[in-house]
């Protein structure tokens, strides 16, 4: 079955809305589902963490072992502050993540989301627990090196 992308917008729009459910979409193909998450991080980026969370929940419906369908959810939630769901998010993406090598930068970026969110509710000690862990996986230099001097202040 061929989808166009004005099909793709308009279903998810009746998802947002509640019109629709997840199983609804079973029939995108990768190609769909690689412009869902493009989408998403769109909305991310725009601060519109409801089409956001819309997007990567279909992602995470159909994809339930995908860390970085779980990571971005996470995001989408936090921008929301809807921070227990963002957390267990992140918690998920880690668990995913942890368990296959190659998805050692995702388990990073899901432990330093994680940390902020600890940061933010004051639970410094699991917070740092989090932002080491986040650097030990981090292949980018700079960004190691930020997080291990936030770490030894």
């Amino acid at each position: 079955m061929t989808v166009r992308p004005r099909e793709v917008a308009r279903d998810l729009a009746r998802l947002i809305r509640g019109e629709i459910d997840v199983r609804d979409f079973p029939w995108l193909t990768t190609h769909e589902r690689r412009g869902l998450g493009a989408l998403g991080m769109s909305m991310l980026r725009s601060g519109r963490a409801a089409v956001a969370k819309a997007a990567f929940g279909v992602l995470v419906d159909l994809e339930p072992d995908n860390p970085v369908h779980r990571l971005m959810w996470g995001h989408a939630a936090a921008l929301a502050d809807e921070v227990q769901d963002a957390f267990r998010a992140f918690t998920k993406a880690i668990r995913l993540a942890a368990s296959d090598e190659g998805h050692n930068e995702v388990a990073s970026e899901a432990f330093l989301a994680r940390g902020d969110l600890l940061l933010r509710l004051g639970r410094t000690v699991e917070a740092r627990a989090d932002l080491a862990d986040a650097a030990t996986r981090m292949t980018d230099p700079v960004r190691r090196k930020s997080i291990e001097t936030f770490l030894a202040a």
